[in-house]
């Protein structure tokens, strides 16, 4: 018999390493697919692929996710997790790789019991149906408690050797990932930021004040960086929380976000979501000398106005409570 080939969706994160493991037991050729989402926490997957031995291809969710997360048809979580119309979503992206690659089936690492809102055994039918890939959907971590799949029905995979994982706890999975010796993996439990009360708090605030057409995946990303001031309807300002932040924090520079940061001297850069002008360089430069540990009046912040370079000291200290809370 001809080699039996896969694609999985792998996230970085141990259950779907396990489950594509499972699959290389029984010499399922893997392909691992990762849908790069700027809800995720960062993670390295191509490590993950290298621990497994398989080929890993990655491609971006887009912008149609945005407009999903912002309009599900299968409403949220219990913050702004729309994990039932996420699921349907990703199992539509990755279909067309299963002809791409010359593949039989389309697997992942879901557990049933693990997350209440799509990975109850119903929930997962449901969403099975949804993307048209009904009995071609396999969880080698939990099979054992589903319906048989057609990969399972047809012989290429051995439903006996696969497993019958319920609930949230991790304990078999973690003694499985060092039974294989499995480094690479992101935390058990972790994995996306829209389950999170806090992201999700911003993120309500980005779609309130953003309309559809002007939302992009970068303005989604930069909610994980910083602490966020909304300032005005079209005015936000964020602000780095240590060096490491300040410097990811300019790569989001572009026509409609501006960087004000220290010459000279430690402390917070501030971008500016929003206008220019006297009054957002203000608010900036009262929010940096906030959070300063050791600015003077004297210190000066520095940007560019029409790519020329500008500077300015930061002066006296604004007077307590003139600014708003973070988000």
């Amino acid at each position: 018999m001809s080699t039996i080939r896969a694609v999985g969706l792998l996230s970085g994160g141990l259950d779907s390493a396990l489950a594509a493991r499972l699959l290389i037991d029984q010499g399922i050729e893997v392909i691992g697919l990762h849908l790069e989402s700027p809800t995720a926490c960062r993670n390295d997957v191509h490590e993950v692929a290298r621990d497994l031995g398989i080929r890993l291809v990655t491609r971006p969710k887009g912008e149609e996710y945005l407009r999903l997360v912002r309009n599900p048809r299968f409403g949220y979580g219990r913050n702004m997790n729309p994990c039932v119309d996420c699921r349907v979503f990703m199992f539509g992206l990755g279909r067309p790789y299963l002809e791409e690659f010359d593949a039989r089936f389309l697997f992942t690492g879901e557990v049933v019991g693990q997350r209440p809102m799509s990975q109850m055994r119903e929930r997962m039918m449901l969403i099975d149906r949804e993307s048209g890939l009904e009995g071609w959907i396999l969880r080698p971590l939990s099979a054992r408690l589903l319906p048989r799949t057609e990969p399972e029905r047809r012989g290429w995979v051995d439903r006996a050797r696969l497993l019958s994982i319920f609930g949230r706890g991790r304990t078999e999975q973690l003694a499985l990932a060092e039974r294989y010796g499995l480094k690479h993996y992101t935390a058990p439990g972790g994995g996306c930021l829209l389950t999170d009360a806090l992201y999700s708090r911003k993120l309500r605030d980005l779609f309130d004040h953003t309309a559809e057409a002007d939302t992009g995946t970068a303005d989604v990303a930069l909610l994980s960086l910083g602490r966020h001031f909304r300032l005005a309807g079209d005015l936000k300002i964020v602000i780095g929380r240590d060096a490491a932040e300040n410097r990811r924090l300019a790569a989001f520079e572009d026509h409609a976000r501006w960087l004000v940061e220290p010459d000279g001297w430690s402390g917070p850069s501030a971008l500016v979501c929003g206008p220019r002008g006297e009054e957002p360089l203000r608010l900036a430069i009262e929010l940096i000398r906030r959070y300063a540990r050791a600015a003077t009046p004297d210190s000066a912040v520095r940007w560019r106005e029409g790519g020329q370079p500008q500077r300015r000291a930061i002066g006296a200290a604004p007077s307590p409570g003139a600014l708003p809370a973070a988000l």
